[in-house]
């Protein structure tokens, strides 16, 4: 019996040995002008250190970029680059101070996601605007896309969307795919949870419109409840992750109250005019609802919101035993990493050139109902876990 335990132990120690914690925070802080600037921005409200909740995750040249959504209020910079300052993990504006400020429309109001192209190096923010924390009667600036060379250091472009594609007061652009042509940027495809619609970007128009389908609310029944600690945080949300396929070909998409994943031809979405139904697919049940998901070369990998843990559906296995690509079905699921402890709330996903799965937790259940623990003494809030996983991102 002592054998066995003894293997068992270096089983388990094997499986997650490539699985580590790279950032922790009990809460956040930013790499301030000041100290002086950081006082005051605490004492006129504009820094509200318990309103601070990391979310998006990007991975470039082995840097690490994350969203803070202007959820409340309080959030000095909703765009950042993490670095190192006096032996701490601190969150400096990116691209800058000037382009985080709040009313400013010509800056970043509310990202809660993005995407880097790793070849090019061009950031593609999404930016619903203000309208969460907006005070009665103040203008509301428009979503937008805003897309940006790191390289650079210029914004190569801003696309407004019309108020029929992204209404005020309603939208809420939640996560964003890119699919290239020949190398060259085509489309983006947008997750409006606040609409329960896909919104389209053609590039080379420079054009945006949307898709809605019955797939893309939240399912009646499958509402997301997660208890932690005898609480009970329940949410009925519409599309929220999607991810695109490696060929292009399909993008896979589910609202966080649903089960199911569902994958729609990029092909038809090519055609603003198209009916979609017919070629929407249900693919099959998920192990648990989820928020944001990634595909990698072989895999597609998303957050098992009721397990604290990450899965993987192996489509390349799948699609292997199935008889087309067109027949593929959601079959082989397996968990990669759990943790009931440190992965409360599995968030948003990133891969870097060298095969890691990078991925973001924030217990947002805790954050949303005002019971998360900020304090200097108290339990860790927020994580960043890299996994070794042997694939690259889809793109």
């Amino acid at each position: 019996m002592l054998a066995f335990t003894i293997l068992l132990i270096i089983l388990l120690g094997n499986k997650f040995a490539d699985s580590a914690i790279e950032y922790k925070w009990r809460a956040i802080d930013f790499d301030w002008p000041s100290n002086s600037v950081k006082q005051t921005s605490i004492k006129n409200g504009s820094f509200i250190i318990k309103n601070n909740l990391i979310s998006g995750i990007k991975i470039y040249n082995n840097t690490v970029y994350l969203t803070i959504p202007r959820t409340k209020k309080g959030v000095p910079s909703t765009v950042n680059v993490v670095v190192q300052k006096h032996g701490e993990a601190i969150l400096k504006p990116f691209p800058s101070w000037a382009m985080q400020k709040v009313g400013d429309c010509s800056a970043i109001q509310f990202a809660q996601s993005f995407e880097i192209d790793p070849v090019s190096g061009w950031m593609w923010i999404i930016d619903t605007g203000l309208h969460i924390i907006a005070e009665p009667g103040q203008f509301l600036c428009p979503a937008k896309l805003v897309i940006y060379d790191i390289n650079a250091r210029k914004v190569i472009r801003v696309h407004t969307f019309h108020e029929t594609v992204a209404p005020k007061m309603r939208t809420y652009l939640n996560d964003i795919v890119i699919h290239k042509i020949s190398g060259k940027p085509a489309y983006a495809y947008i997750s409006d949870t606040g609409t329960s619609k896909l919104v389209v970007y053609d590039f080379r128009k420079d054009k945006s419109y949307t898709f809605s389908h019955k797939s893309m609310a939240a399912e009646q029944g499958a509402a997301t409840t997660i208890d932690f600690d005898h609480t009970k945080f329940v949410s009925h949300t519409a599309i929220n992750g999607i991810a695109l396929s490696p060929d292009h070909r399909y993008l896979y998409y589910c609202p966080l109250s649903s089960f199911k994943l569902y994958r729609v031809p990029t092909s038809v979405l090519a055609n603003e005019n198209a009916d979609i139904s017919r070629s929407v697919k249900n693919l099959g049940k998920k192990v648990s609802q989820t928020g944001g998901m990634i595909a990698g070369s072989k895999s597609l990998y998303y957050g098992a919101l009721n397990s604290n843990a990450v899965y993987k559906w192996d489509f390349s296995k799948d699609i292997a035993m199935a008889a087309s690509v067109d027949d593929v079905t959601l079959k082989t699921q397996t968990q990669v990493v759990k943790d009931d402890s440190r992965m409360k709330w599995v968030d948003s996903f990133a891969m870097d050139t060298s095969g890691h799965l990078w991925f973001t937790v924030n217990d947002v259940p805790r954050f949303l109902q005002n019971t998360m623990d900020f304090s200097a003494t108290g339990p860790y809030n927020m994580f960043i876990w890299k996994v070794d996983v042997g694939e690259k991102s889809y793109m």
